[in-house]
């Protein structure tokens, strides 16, 4: 069962639901809001998963900084219902964390057990939301329970970083993007695609904190640059300093995430990450002819 079937990784897991070995269930929060006990035990009746995957969070990062409440309620007290609810059914749950946690001080890949120092609204309830699925599950030990960081999602479609790249770049305007901070951009079908490999075979992978992540690092500004190259787009572009694109929230100047272990437990490859950019793109063409 995945939760926040409308969101950009909720909606790549969805696409699963035509896999034969796999029954598959995607709720949108009209159809299960994770902040509501209720609501949580009303789709666990229904529907009986073996598993559920949390793909449901608030992730207006610098809105977050105006709605505290909303925030925390959505990514701190709702994964930790979920998380007592599965235990109390023995259901397994993957839940989706992000590189925030980290101050971004550190100088090497963030391994899962480097010590969180979440900055802002969002960093905060990410981490306390992982707090509260740990604390769930250790207090019943019923089932298995994991917790998944990813850096920097994007996708060929929706709204990201990329999609807004593109649509500026179109527009013509000449762009100023940062170019002190580092992470690694990861697609979300192939995440999601990752989590699928977890749901399927969770004897593979211990309970616990993991990183999931392609080959870095790289800035956004590298990024940006590689999004209008694969679109063959000419943009005027220059870098520029945190410092001199300020936002209400402030960003880890180093988030990139340590993949591999996780990586080596699914035998999945790790990807650079301007490879996985290629495919993606060319991913996303060769579906719009088969369209045609």
């Amino acid at each position: 069962m995945v939760t926040g079937a409308n969101g950009q990784l909720g909606s790549r897991l969805s696409e699963r639901s035509n896999d034969a070995q796999i029954h598959l269930v995607s709720l949108s929060r009209t159809e299960l809001d994770i902040a509501d006990t209720q609501s949580i035990q009303r789709a666990i009746e229904v529907h009986r998963p073996d598993v559920i995957i949390n793909a449901a969070a608030y992730t207006a990062v610098d809105l977050a900084e105006s709605e505290p409440e909303l925030a925390h309620q959505i990514n701190a007290v709702a994964p930790g219902l979920l998380a007592q609810a599965c235990a109390e059914n023995g259901i397994d749950l993957i839940h989706i964390s992000t590189d925030y946690v980290f101050d971004g001080e550190a100088c090497q890949p963030y391994r899962p057990e480097d010590e969180p120092n979440p900055q802002g609204v969002y960093a905060r309830t990410k981490h306390e939301g992982e707090q509260r699925v740990r604390n769930a599950f250790e207090s019943v030990n019923s089932s298995d329970w994991w917790i998944v960081r990813v850096a920097w999602l994007y996708d060929v479609r929706g709204s990201n970083f990329m999609q807004t790249m593109l649509r500026l770049g179109r527009e013509g305007k000449s762009l100023r993007i940062v170019h002190d901070q580092q992470g690694a951009p990861t697609a979300a079908r192939p995440f999601a695609e990752a989590l699928m490999a977890l749901a399927t075979h969770p004897d593979r992978v211990p309970s616990g904190m993991w990183h999931y992540s392609t080959e870095g690092p790289t800035t956004w500004f590298e990024f940006a640059r590689a999004i209008f190259l694969e679109y063959g787009l000419e943009v005027d572009t220059s870098p520029c300093t945190t410092a001199e694109y300020p936002t209400p929230a402030k960003r880890p100047s180093y988030s990139y995430l340590d993949g591999t272990p996780f990586a080596k437990a699914l035998k999945l490859p790790i990807v650079p990450w301007e490879m996985e950019l290629k495919n993606e793109v060319k991913a996303n063409e060769n579906a719009k002819k088969d369209e045609k």
